[in-house]
């Protein structure tokens, strides 16, 4: 009912030490994955090796399906085939998490097979990363719960500008009709999260953006997708196949945001030292 998803909305002590276990179980999974030498090994492989991590773990299995996305799979958004060889060069995108006691978690990490970023992946990687920054530190109480998307956007349109890809001003990047961002970034930036993945709660009571609370949980997971199959943009060579995103689980509190989910390595230089070879 609406009353119940409302309570949802707001999670008790209890619910959030549920939840950082959740999250903290999926770290240790993603870190796993990372860790194998993933040159040649298929995607569902590193799928195993976190899910078995889940259960190993203590997790009550996945929280949804999978998405283990080498290469250009890394590009398309709901990918779940999970069933081609990583190549040394190619970014690996896993989404993944586990449950806890029915709590969800949420965790999304890209990461360079072989170990080592390219020059072009690195450029991408930072975009995001410094994008997702800005959101999370948009999850703040009183603010709308739509300001982590916005914060995100900016910064995504700020650094494509800067790389090249766009060739519009800020604003006219950002317009939502025909802003050049929608083609590189083409989804919303989080969502509530608790018992289910995507958990209930109105996003917009009477028509107005939802003012954040503390206690609310919400993940923050802005992304860039180059894929060159698609028939609809023209793909920079330069950053043709690369598909990165970035994402966490964030609870709003009165001191700020606190990421649920900061055990999951993500900084680019962090990543290079535990990526296998």
């Amino acid at each position: 009912s609406a009353r119940i998803a409302e309570l949802r909305l707001r999670k008790s002590d209890e619910e959030i030490a549920m939840m950082r276990h959740a999250a903290d179980i999926s770290s240790r999974a993603h870190v796993a994955a990372m860790k194998l030498p993933s040159n040649g090994l298929n995607e569902r492989h590193l799928q195993a090796v976190i899910e078995g991590g889940f259960v190993y773990g203590g997790g009550d299995g996945w929280a949804y399906p999978s998405i283990v996305g080498s290469g250009v799979n890394a590009t398309v958004l709901h990918y779940n085939v999970n069933n081609d060889d990583c190549v040394k060069g190619d970014v690996v995108l896993i989404d993944a998490g586990t449950e806890y006691r029915g709590y969800a978690s949420d965790i999304t990490r890209s990461w360079p097979v072989g170990g080592t970023f390219s020059e072009a992946q690195r450029e991408i990687y930072t975009v995001v990363l410094d994008a997702q920054k800005a959101a999370i530190d948009a999850c703040k109480v009183g603010e709308p719960y739509n300001a982590p998307h916005e914060a995100a956007r900016r910064v995504l349109a700020e650094g494509l500008i800067a790389l090249g890809v766009i060739n519009q001003s800020l604003d006219e990047a950002l317009d939502a009709e025909t802003g050049q961002l929608r083609d590189w970034y083409m989804h919303n930036t989080g969502h509530w999260l608790g018992l289910d993945v995507h958990d209930v709660g109105i996003y917009r009571p009477n028509g107005e953006p939802r003012l954040l609370e503390s206690g609310m949980v919400l993940t923050v997971e802005p992304g860039l997708y180059f894929g060159a199959w698609r028939p609809d943009v023209s793909c920079p060579p330069r950053y043709a196949d690369i598909g990165i995103r970035i994402e966490d689980d964030v609870l709003v509190t009165d001191n700020g945001p606190v990421v649920l989910s900061e055990a999951c390595p993500k900084e680019l230089d962090a990543l290079e030292k535990i990526v296998g070879a």
